[in-house]
């Protein structure tokens, strides 16, 4: 099997989609080359500059830079992701991030990996062009796929409910995680680092782009600021601005947080699994999150998880997070209080955490995507292998 992956809408390694892309590259470059089939990537020389320490072996197709921009490169992968990858000799596309970037007609077996439908859940996410992209011309696209993964059940129930897809169609592939990075880590790494940072105090970590009002940061701060916590623990905000800094930082002021909460931006990948394992607890009260990444990064981490209780995290948690209402201030504080001072709690976390993460990884989700792929391309592959054994 000749396999075609997208790179388009995985925001050059810098978010959610951005850390799946780059655990599953190298993952199926090697299962493939193993088993000698081939992996052929499709993207812009930004894209290849972003994961070019992953890509290994694999091919390049490179595509305009213009596809860069997100309008252009919606419209692009609609229209010729399909033919790109028929032109490079792929027996099967496969489109990462198809909540993003999907294709209309690809002409070949095609399979897309949807990780949230969020923006049919949280009314504003987007502006106006961009709902209409994703409520009108996505679901075309979708209908087109040979399957549909689904990176949770709670996004599995999304698809079928609001594309009204035939359930033997969508296949859950759960998101793993690298235990090697997200794991206690030692003292005297966290101390550094929280002094390098100023945090002189206790921390609660949320570690989520800058957006509104899907990531819910605003409720956060109403809980934190009627929470005891505010008194015995930091708020530290860690993310990339995708429009709601300044809305952020005004609620900030509004509630006399400024002493109080900490906005870092962005930060590499290197700080962000000390960050986590330093915390006292992580939080994860995005109001429809298809996954939820940081949320099992932390139990690998050993460290508690304030998770919204919707979307996909009640599952990724499981017992050992600390579910509440994602629009209740209240509840919410409830919640940060908890994570504050329940030391018992915290200890099964510590103990049971890892182990728990250990059963979601990114091979496991390297194989699943692998077998969907092969399903898909398996009547075309045995069709043209008839046809040459008649001639």
């Amino acid at each position: 099997m000749r396999l075609a992956i997208t790179l388009g809408g995985t925001d050059w390694g810098r978010s959610g989609l951005g850390t799946y892309t780059r655990a599953l590259l190298p993952r199926l470059e090697r299962e493939l080359s193993g088993e000698g089939d081939s992996l052929i990537a499709i993207g812009t020389a930004k894209d290849f500059e972003a994961y070019t320490d992953v890509l290994g072996d694999t091919e390049y197709a490179t595509v305009p830079a213009w596809v860069d921009h997100p309008g252009l490169g919606a419209a692009w992968y609609l229209a010729r992701a399909g033919a790109r990858a028929r032109s490079e000799g792929a027996d099967v596309l496969l489109l990462p991030a198809a909540n993003r970037r999907a294709t209309l007609s690809p002409g070949l077996p095609t399979v897309g990996v949807i990780h949230d439908l969020a923006q049919f859940n949280v009314p504003g996410k987007y502006d106006g062009l961009r709902t209409r992209y994703v409520q009108y011309l996505l679901p075309k696209a979708f209908a087109s796929l040979e399957a549909v993964v689904a990176v949770s059940h709670a996004t599995r129930a999304d698809v079928a409910r609001v594309l009204s897809c035939p359930p033997e169609h969508i296949h859950v592939v759960a998101n793993g995680v690298d235990t090697r990075r997200f794991a206690p880590m030692e003292e005297g790494r966290v101390a550094e680092t929280r002094a390098r940072l100023n945090l002189e105090a206790p921390y609660l970590l949320y570690p989520s782009r800058l957006e509104h009002p899907g990531k819910n940061h605003l409720r956060l701060l109403s809980a934190y600021a009627a929470s005891v916590a505010r008194t015995s623990h930091l708020l530290v905000l860690v993310g990339a601005d995708w429009g709601a800094d300044g809305l952020i930082r005004a609620e900030i002021q509004r509630l006399g947080l400024g002493a109080r909460v900490r906005l870092l931006g962005y930060v590499d990948a290197e700080l962000l699994p000390v960050l986590i394992s330093g915390a006292e607890a992580v939080i994860a009260v995005g109001l429809c999150e298809g996954f939820g990444l940081p949320a099992l990064e932390a139990l690998a981490a050993g460290r508690p998880v304030v998770a919204a209780r919707a979307g996909a995290l009640p599952e990724v948690v499981g017992e050992l997070g600390i579910l509440c209402d994602p629009l209740d201030p209240m509840d919410m504080a409830l919640a940060l209080a908890r994570a504050a001072s329940d030391g018992a709690f915290a200890a099964r976390v510590r103990r049971e955490g890892p182990a728990h993460a250990r059963q979601r990884s990114w091979e496991r989700t390297c194989e699943g995507l692998l077998a969907v792929c092969r399903s898909v391309a398996l009547p075309v592959l045995t069709d043209v292998t008839g046809s040459l054994a008649g001639s």
